[in-house]
């Protein structure tokens, strides 16, 4: 296992729990990456060659959010956005994808968000460059289909990390109530999911009605959409 990001004092702390928690196995590698840097993926996956002879699942999971009115939101924020969740994710599956049509196999796994399915108020932005992720995902997918090569992507609702403690907020709303989802519960059911060699895994019960009715009664979830807005609204 490889652990990738950009705070190296945080994934030694992550490697160092692993190997605590699992000692018969070998302990994680915790190597510095900045998905915009493109320089630095490709050193993320020549080490990984190097010491692993290969990546089996490369899971796109960076991310960074701006909440509030879209009004506000300036397009430097929204180019902040796009440039992590969605430019970031494609350079990684671009350069990763080379190396595993040689080792004739692989597994990547982005995860996306269910903002991704509606775009849900107040979250335009996020919402926008998990869309192009997702849309992306599926258009590889297919163009991918007669190779070993599979692509996962992952629908998450709101999950309590420190995601929004980094997150923009430009004011004009305010964030819904918890609870949120654990790390713990998202993370056991991505590793279900890909176990089962799922092709979309849309994680809590809200995202999977919200998929439904947008297919046999769209007008349905416009209305829910109007009264998420309405509560959520500062001012």
């Amino acid at each position: 296992m490889v652990l990738a990001a950009r705070r190296e004092d945080r994934l030694n702390e992550a490697a160092e729990k692993i190997a605590q928690e699992f000692p018969d196995a070998p302990k994680p590698l915790a190597l510095r990456c900045d998905v915009t840097d493109v320089d630095s993926i490709k050193a993320l996956i020549n080490r990984c060659e190097e010491d692993l002879g290969g990546i089996d699942i490369w899971i796109n999971n960076a991310g960074v959010g701006v909440y509030g009115s879209n009004e506000k939101t300036s397009m430097e924020e929204l180019r902040w956005t796009m440039d992590v969740n969605f430019f970031g994710a494609a350079q990684c599956m671009f350069e990763v994808l080379p190396l595993m049509r040689r080792q004739g196999a692989g597994l990547i796994v982005n995860v996306s968000s269910i903002s991704a399915l509606h775009g849900v108020p107040y979250m335009g932005v996020y919402a926008a460059s998990k869309a192009a992720l997702a849309n992306l995902s599926q258009s590889l997918r297919a163009e991918l289909c007669d190779t070993p090569i599979r692509i996962m992507i992952v629908y998450p609702g709101y999950t309590q990390t420190e995601f929004f403690e980094k997150e923009k907020n430009v004011g004009g709303g305010r964030r819904p109530d918890g609870p949120y989802a654990s790390v713990e519960d998202v993370g056991e059911a991505i590793a279900r999911g890909i176990e089962r060699g799922k092709q979309d895994l849309i994680i809590p019960f809200q995202g999977k009605a919200m998929k439904l009715s947008e297919g046999l009664a769209p007008w349905i979830v416009e209305r829910e959409m109007r009264k998420l807005a309405r509560r959520l609204r500062e001012g």
